[in-house]
């Protein structure tokens, strides 16, 4: 009798080109596993080319990678690493592999360096809220893979939040011991502002009851800033003298501000020799990191030791369009910047009526800095 044929399908005795051509259909968690076989399979995985991926990491109750196509929303695969073996329900689909590690904090970052590698894409951030059930020991593993890591010099997102009350206790253990810049800083539902030992290029609070006061103001060393906080005016003059004599926030761009207080020009503008602009012929203009550019009306001119300018004011001042501006905010302009009280005095026509316009008491605390 002849022996029955095998149904195994004899992948390795194919050709190279034609067990490329086999790997070319696989989605990447196959390719992944793939090539984790031997040299030789890691070695093909490689020359397979998917293109626009992007990595991710969440911590959580877990270590979740997410690599996947950034201009698509459903070409997306997850990677669960989870701390030990315990009990956890099993995602059984295509687009999620899960694996457990006694050692998570170590095979992360195995992980991670594998996949990019293998698949030769770009760290595009990560999600930290980190939940009770990772342990110390392993974050203190994955924290050192991560500062001591040569090729990632920057994190490109940075996403940070409480998700149940108690967390911040793992949160600030997490920001205070991170020794890498941080392209974008999304501070997320967190109560408070957590001390960053490294440069932050680009930082938004989307709560204006959140605090930043004057030490992490110049620790952060941002490019961009759109903050609620508890600077005084004293703050904000101590700010700008560190700036004008380039002590600190030298990479500054455009920072937005709440103050603790209503800006008091006297006090802001105290041994700077500003230089004020007239807020109805001087405009000059801002790209935001979103492309979103903010025509600038007046202000006072700092300029620091170096000849670079600072132009700062108040908010109110700030527009995004091409119209003029009212005749109720250049009074207001006058009388908080100037200390003139324009009351009765002839205004250029040119600049419009409007009986909507309110100095609200938010906005007498709005403070802006544009360096050009």
């Amino acid at each position: 009798m002849s022996r029955r044929p095998s149904r195994k399908f004899p992948l390795f005795r194919l050709p190279r080109l034609a067990l490329i051509e086999v790997v070319k259909c696989w989605n990447p968690i196959e390719i992944y596993l793939f090539s984790r076989v031997s040299r030789k399979t890691k070695e093909i995985s490689k020359l397979v080319k998917i293109p626009y991926l992007e990595l991710y990491l969440r911590v959580f109750e877990c270590y979740q990678v997410n690599l996947g196509a950034s201009c698509s929303s459903s070409k997306h695969w997850f990677f669960r690493l989870y701390p030990g073996l315990r009990n956890y329900e099993r995602y059984r689909t295509e687009r999620n592999l899960d694996i457990y590690s006694k050692n998570a904090g170590k095979s992360i970052g195995k992980l991670i360096d594998h996949c990019l590698e293998i698949f030769k894409c770009e760290f595009g951030g990560m999600r930290v809220s980190i939940d009770p059930i990772m342990k110390s020991s392993n974050l203190n593993v994955f924290m050192n893979w991560i500062n001591q890591h040569e090729k990632l010099t920057k994190i490109p997102y940075l996403y940070v939040g409480s998700e149940e009350d108690g967390d911040e206790f793992y949160l600030n253990w997490f920001m205070q011991n991170l020794k890498k810049d941080i392209g974008i800083l999304d501070l997320g539902r967190c109560h408070y502002v957590w001390k960053v030992n490294r440069k932050v290029d680009n930082l938004t609070l989307y709560s204006r009851e959140k605090l930043i006061d004057l030490d992490h103001l110049i620790r952060m060393d941002c490019v961009y800033m759109d903050v609620g906080g508890s600077l005084t005016n004293r703050d904000l003059n101590v700010f700008m003298k560190n700036w004008k004599e380039m002590k600190a926030n030298e990479r500054m761009g455009f920072y937005l501000i709440d103050a603790k207080d209503n800006l008091d020009w006297s006090i802001i503008l105290e041994g700077l020799d500003g230089e004020i602009r007239d807020v109805r012929t001087v405009r000059r203009e801002y790209t935001s990191p979103w492309e979103q550019v903010y025509k600038v009306n007046g202000g006072v001119d700092i300029t620091r030791t170096d000849g670079k300018v600072a132009t700062i004011g108040m908010t109110f001042h700030v527009i995004f369009g091409n119209e003029p501006l009212s005749r109720e905010m250049i009074r207001d302009y006058q009388r908080f910047v100037l200390g003139q009280n324009m009351d009765g005095q002839e205004m250029d026509m040119n600049f419009v009526h409007d009986p909507e316009y309110k100095l609200t008491a938010e906005l007498r605390k709005a403070f802006f800095v544009m360096v050009k």
